[in-house]
């Protein structure tokens, strides 16, 4: 395998994982379980004070 087929590879998986770990919600309502995108110190769906980052 050639140096830049195997360096394509590479950064082909290093998008994908990015585009994979970009679109999923960071926090959720322990509540409502409603997931955000954002931090919040209240739930934006039912004002519940229990949101907290997913890991």
């Amino acid at each position: 395998m050639g140096l830049f087929e195997n360096l394509g590879r590479k950064v082909e998986s290093f998008k994908q994982d990015a585009t994979e770990n970009a679109s999923a919600p960071t926090h959720r309502c322990g509540d409502c379980d409603a997931e955000f995108y954002t931090a919040y110190e209240t739930c934006p769906d039912c004002g519940g004070e229990d949101v907290h980052a997913i890991e």
